[in-house]
């Protein structure tokens, strides 16, 4: 029969981390990274991050709110559908993407915090939110502002069927 020792041992390794001693960003560094991996794409302020953190769109998806931050190159406003397109990089086209009022979008302030998060980041620039329709049922939201050159904000996906 095994000693004490060896079972307290085996017990111990059984309990560690599976990817303990390797290094793997942190959960707010990974967030800030995702889907910004265009040649426009900037790192996302941290403000924006932690704003984001535990923040969902709810839909029958409830998927997560995910920081972004693009380069607008020249442009210093906010985009029109075909420009949107190409900042972000997207696979998708311009006729698929809406424009709306965030007060429009958010009617029952279930997003205000974000809103809020965003301007006062942005230093009360507008507001805009892009929906770009992925195919009947899914779409993407992308709630952003400007400031200093760069479209930042949160991106979150959403299934309605």
């Amino acid at each position: 029969m095994a000693s004490d020792d060896a079972y307290a041992a085996f017990l111990d390794k059984a309990n560690e981390e599976p990817k303990a001693g390797r290094s793997a960003p942190s959960h707010q560094d990974a967030k800030a990274t995702q889907n910004t991996s265009s040649a426009h794409a900037k790192q996302v302020p941290q403000r924006l991050v932690a704003a984001a953190k535990d923040q969902f769109y709810v839909s029958d998806a409830d998927e997560p709110f995910l920081p972004v931050c693009f380069d607008l190159g020249k442009a210093q406003r906010l985009p029109n559908e075909d420009d949107f397109i190409l900042i972000t990089d997207s696979k998708y086209s311009a006729d698929n993407v809406t424009i709306l009022d965030p007060v429009d979008w958010d009617k029952q302030g279930n997003y205000k915090f974000l809103i809020d998060e965003l301007r006062e980041e942005a230093k009360g620039n507008d507001v805009r939110v892009y929906r770009v329709q992925v195919d009947l049922t899914r779409s993407e939201y992308w709630l952003v502002s400007t400031i200093d050159g760069n479209l930042l904000g949160y991106k979150a996906k959403s299934v309605e069927s």
